[in-house]
């Protein structure tokens, strides 16, 4: 028995050694993997220069056999050469990104993986070099009141919400008879008239979908008095209450609250 025992015991040993080997072999190899993803992905940069580089030189080479002129040869590389956002450097692609927005900055995350690949930053959070521009347009852009009351998190959202804050604010949701509130222009939600209906005014609310996460806010809102009755118009600040407009009430003050 005492025999069995030691020979089980030493097979044991014998696997536990192997688990050890086998974990090191498996950390080795994706070692090895992400190595050569990286190196990967330099090798397609190269190329895609060198292919571009290859264009101009055929240009180069077809103006020089057929004579053909200074200008000529000018437009044609012109139309040629094509830049790739990849190949600029880390201001440039920040100054880019300005002319992209929060939209733009998402789209190409996801439709390029050398802006959209997830990577471990220096803060040990997932990011990408889209998020990594983004912030960086964040920093560079926003003034200290805007930082101060915007939320952290994706730095794609924080821009997206910079953006909402600089501008105009948009009632998303019109609550009420459809002749008693309603947009004068239907492509500008920035501003809204109110119908008196009947005998009086009935309670129609505009709501914008905009939501105030942190610090102070501010707003300006521009009305015209109608028939004199410019105190019958009230703002005010509610919960994020979504799709109401939808609801088909004719009327809703949330001002007020009936038991009814």
């Amino acid at each position: 028995l005492e025999e069995a025992r030691s020979d089980l015991a030493s097979k044991v040993e014998a696997l536990q050694s192997d688990n050890v080997s086998l974990k090191r072999e498996i950390d080795r190899v994706a070692d090895l993997k992400r190595e050569a993803d990286r190196v990967t992905e330099g090798l397609k940069q190269k190329i895609d220069g060198l292919t571009r580089e290859n264009a101009i030189l055929r240009v180069e080479i077809a103006s020089l056999k057929y004579g053909e002129s200074t200008a000529e040869r000018s437009r044609k590389r012109t139309k040629t050469e094509i830049l790739a956002l990849t190949t600029l450097d880390s201001d440039n692609q920040v100054h880019v990104a300005l002319f992209l927005g929060a939209k733009g900055m998402a789209c190409l995350g996801q439709t390029c993986k050398h802006f959209g690949m997830g990577r471990v930053g220096t803060d040990g959070q997932m990011t990408s070099l889209a998020e990594d521009l983004a912030g960086q347009v964040v920093d560079g852009s926003a003034s200290d009141y805007e930082k101060s009351v915007l939320m952290g998190g994706r730095k794609v959202k924080m821009l997206r919400e910079l953006e909402l804050m600089r501008s105009p604010l948009h009632f998303s949701q019109l609550i009420g008879r459809a002749d008693g509130i309603r947009y004068p222009q239907p492509e500008d939600k920035s501003s809204i008239t109110l119908r008196r209906i009947g005998s009086g005014l009935e309670c129609a609310t505009a709501i914008s979908n905009h939501e105030m996460k942190a610090g102070r806010h501010y707003v300006t809102f521009h009305m015209t008095e109608v028939e004199g009755r410019f105190n019958d118009i009230e703002c005010g600040v509610v919960r994020p209450i979504k799709d109401w407009d939808n609801k088909g009430l004719q009327d809703f003050d949330p001002m007020c609250f009936s038991m009814n």
